[in-house]
């Protein structure tokens, strides 16, 4: 029987693989007209999300020709500051759909079709959808340029293969790509958990170091002490790849519990849904506090990921006897590259209990309302990967509109939107309850956009100042009636006129151009808006208008002539 479950075990583990062995492996051809060479890879642990292509590059040059890399059609077309910036989908009639990121423009055809979308929507980012008879093109002709557009902090593309159907985004290096690698994955540390108290205990970090061999005598692989008696085990892995000195993700991972398989990872496939999860996949705190990425060789409770399989027990390892266990940690990349780790452990000092006194379970909604009345939140079930000791902290603060709140902490990740609500201390006129916000330090890894923000916008509810936050840690709350900074960037350029836009506080909800009273299309990178003069702006003079609108409403005009 035994030997059955494991058979099963395995078998189980190897499904993936087999499945992804059915991908076509000539279809897709270099996207780009120089050799490909990676800047980034497929499944990446990035701030609260997995990257979900590979970037090529592109010789840290913009404008290179962009290929469609199989016969399709333009599917979609999507225009933003942030994220891909310049995107075109291809839909291929294999099932497959490509998608190419970070462009600088399409094709002359392309643009004016978006050009005539932004025009008629009065908006600079767009997401159209397209029929399959609009744009189609061969493989190997040119659709794009290169660029360095939306939440990209250098040149190159960014190139995905999804499922059509499902919209899973596959590893494009499964698709045989002429892409070289025979270097294999690299190991720098270990960190073990404690499985009972994940976000309250400390994890013990252990530096990986090659086992001592003495002349005549076999490898002595060192004991490390492990003070939970329940563990879990994380790895701080890294792949690297022929030609390129960029670090990249890791493709596959396997642990085994003295010669037991106990837990499989296949980086290989994602769903767009639970993209944020990388926070549960990865230790977010260890990131947050030491800016490691610790691959975790387990799923905890809440964790909606479907890259597991062969889970015994979710990865927990029970130690708890005293003895020497021995572990084993197989890496290995997309081509196939293997690193092993073996460590034998063993649990000998007892961990001091974690004092908790309102254990919140994952799975489940909760509603907390501090026992002042100043502070209540509402948590669906989504919001926790794993049980929580929920701690929260009042400051009095007097003469500000609220007490500040210490929630759990930043470094517990919040997977889903919770409601938040801190009672105002003072009155808050009618004319200001529009403007009311919450104090709260968003890093620019949380948020859309390149900029962090030091406040978003709250509103007024029956006394309390309410809204929807994804992230723990300090709140308070305050008032935003200062309307955005508007600044005219070489005011006697007539190829371009550019501003930048900043928000002080939350962040820009809108910004709108005029030329003589008609709307014109405003780009933006960052926080600088440029408009070309196209045939919206007659010859002469003209009155060039610009509207920046903050989260709360707050409201600049700039106003001026030039002539064309």
């Amino acid at each position: 029987m035994k030997n059955t479950c494991l058979l099963f075990l395995l078998l189980w583990g190897n499904m993936k693989t087999t499945a992804q062995d059915a991908v076509p492996k000539d279809y897709f051809a270099n996207p780009l007209k120089i050799p490909m060479q990676l800047a980034g890879s497929f499944a990446e642990c990035r701030p609260n999300h997995f990257h979900t292509g590979i970037d090529l590059k592109t010789n840290n040059q913009e404008n290179l020709p962009v290929l469609a890399a199989a016969d399709g059609f333009i599917s979609r077309i999507s225009v933003s500051h942030a994220g891909y910036g310049y995107c075109l989908y291809m839909q291929h009639p294999n099932g497959y759909t490509t998608v190419y990121g970070h462009l600088n423009k399409y094709m002359p055809e392309v643009m004016a079709y978006v050009k005539q979308q932004q025009y008629k929507q009065q908006k600079w980012n767009v997401d159209l959808q397209l029929n399959s008879k609009q744009f189609v093109y061969k493989k190997g002709a040119q659709i794009a340029y290169s660029g360095n557009t939306g939440g990209s902090t250098a040149p190159h593309l960014h190139f995905e293969i999804r499922n059509t159907r499902t919209e899973l985004v596959m590893d494009p290096l499964l698709f045989g790509l002429p892409i070289k690698d025979n270097i294999a994955p690299k190991a720098g540390t270990l960190a073990f958990y404690d499985a009972d108290n994940y976000y309250e205990a400390s994890p013990l970090l252990v530096s990986i170091k090659p086992p001592v061999k003495k002349k005549g005598a076999a490898p002595v692989i060192d004991v490390v002490t492990v003070p939970y008696a329940q563990t879990m085990i994380g790895i701080d892995a890294k792949d690297y790849i022929n030609g390129s000195s960029n670090w990249l993700g890791i493709s596959f991972m396997q642990l085994y519990f003295d010669e037991r398989p106990v837990a499989t990872i296949h980086n290989t496939e994602l769903n767009f849904d639970n993209n944020r999860a990388v926070n549960a996949y990865a230790d977010f705190r260890t990131y947050s506090n030491k800016g490691i990425w610790m691959h975790g060789l387990y799923k905890l409770p809440n964790n909606p990921l479907d890259v597991y399989s062969g889970m015994v027990k979710n990865g927990l390892l029970d130690i708890g006897d005293g003895k020497v266990h021995n572990i084993k940690i197989v890496i290995q990349d997309a081509f196939g590259n293997t690193t092993t780790v073996n460590k034998q452990i063993q649990y000998k000092v007892k961990a001091g209990a974690v004092a908790c006194r309102g254990r919140f379970n994952a799975g489940q909604r909760h509603y907390y309302k501090h026992y002042t009345g100043n502070m209540y939140c509402n948590l669906p079930a989504k919001v926790f990967y794993d049980d929580v000791c929920f701690t929260v902290k009042e400051v009095l603060m007097p003469g500000q509109y609220s007490s500040q709140f210490e929630i759990l902490r930043q470094a517990v990740p919040a997977h889903d939107y919770f409601e938040l609500g801190l009672k105002l201390m003072k009155p808050v006129p009618a004319a200001l309850r529009g403007k009311l916000i919450f104090m709260h330090k968003i890093p620019k890894s949380n948020l859309p956009g390149s900029n962090s923000q030091e406040a978003q916008a709250a509103e007024w509810k029956d006394g309390f100042a309410m809204a929807k936050v994804r992230s723990f840690g300090s709140y308070s709350v305050g008032i935003d009636t200062t309307a955005p900074k508007i600044v005219r960037l070489n005011a006697t350029q007539k190829q371009s006129i550019q501003f930048t836009v900043t928000e002080e506080k939350t962040s820009i909800a809108a910004v709108k151009g005029y030329i003589n009273n008609q709307w014109v299309c405003f780009s933006r990178k960052g926080n600088t808006y440029t408009y070309i003069p196209d045939e919206y702006c007659p010859a002469g003079k003209s009155t060039i208008r610009l509207v920046a609108t903050d989260e709360n409403g707050n409201e600049s005009v700039y106003s001026s002539t030039f002539m064309k």
